[in-house]
């Protein structure tokens, strides 16, 4: 049976971003801001999250139109249009899901919906070999695992994930996302899936900041640099060093740039907080009817 036997070690570069996002979480975790105000910033994330991580994958409608997407319940037919839908209905499942588990179901469920088809569609991995070939120049970048090792890998990973209890969420999700772009287990929608999950994870270990942080922004702002990291460098086939690699250098970035997402939105929280804070103390020393002039 085939395996992924990766390796990793921390680095100062690692642990100097995991102080940075323990930091920022504890300030979004203990400050506390208007609901009406974290409403707004959680539905303006759905929409840069759905974006950001559609555009990646080559989808070329803008923040505008996604969001118009979003908002509007009408029949879509056009592709970008549609795959933009389906990532938030997958988006959604997970935002409301309460079991926080990994499971196998749980990948097959939200590939469907990133697929477009019914949640409990009865659905599989690939059953042939798929390449990741460049755009341009139509050169193979990745050459994934054979079908035949897909399944068992996957379990591999789940078990993985699940058991091992030593190791911080931030590092955990950061492996879990490459074993599963490695293991490319569908013909369609891997880089999706994979970052829907890792959000999940990260979600299920209260690491999510409240839903207030966008990592494929992040991605996108040098999406070189992203698929460069996942590279590494190696071979482009499975066999050829990535089933055991050392993925120190994708956990460097993985948790740089989640550093850099959590420290932005712990700002943004404190910076709100006080703006709020300011405005109630104002507020409280108007008399009666300064503050009924203040509400018309």
């Amino acid at each position: 049976m085939e395996k992924i036997n990766i390796k990793w070690n921390y680095t100062n570069s690692i642990v100097n971003n995991l102080i940075r996002i323990n930091k920022a979480k504890e300030i979004v975790d203990l400050l506390e801001i208007p609901i009406s105000i974290e409403e707004e910033i959680k539905k303006e994330i759905i929409i840069k999250r759905v974006h950001y991580s559609t555009k990646i994958e080559g989808n070329s409608l803008n923040l505008k139109e996604v969001k118009e997407i979003i908002e509007k319940a009408k029949e879509l037919k056009e592709r970008n249009a549609l795959e933009v839908r389906n990532y938030y209905n997958a988006l959604i499942f997970l935002n409301n899901k309460t079991e926080m588990n990994i499971t196998e179901e749980l990948i097959l469920k939200v590939h469907n919906l990133v697929e477009g088809k019914k949640i409990n569609h009865k659905n599989d991995y690939r059953d042939g070999q798929n390449v990741v070939a460049d755009s341009i120049s139509g050169k193979i970048v990745y050459m994934p695992p054979e079908a035949k090792d897909v399944k068992s890998l996957i379990i591999q990973m789940i078990n993985r994930f699940n058991l091992d209890d030593n190791i911080p969420i931030p590092i955990k999700t950061g492996i879990f996302a490459y074993e599963f772009v490695t293991i490319h287990p569908f013909w369609d929608g891997n880089g999706r899936c994979a970052r829907l999950l890792a959000n999940f994870i990260l979600k299920s270990y209260d690491y999510d900041l409240k839903g207030f942080y966008v990592m494929e922004e992040f991605y996108d702002k040098d999406i070189n640099d992203y698929y460069n990291s996942l590279q590494m460098g190696l071979h482009h086939n499975f066999y050829f060093g990535r089933n055991d690699a050392d993925i120190t250098e994708w956990l460097e970035y993985f948790i740089s740039i989640m550093a850099d997402t959590f420290e932005l939105v712990g700002n943004r929280v404190k910076e709100i907080y006080i703006n709020t804070k300011e405005e109630i103390s104002i507020i409280d020393t108007l008399d009666k009817m300064e503050r009924w002039l203040l509400i018309l």
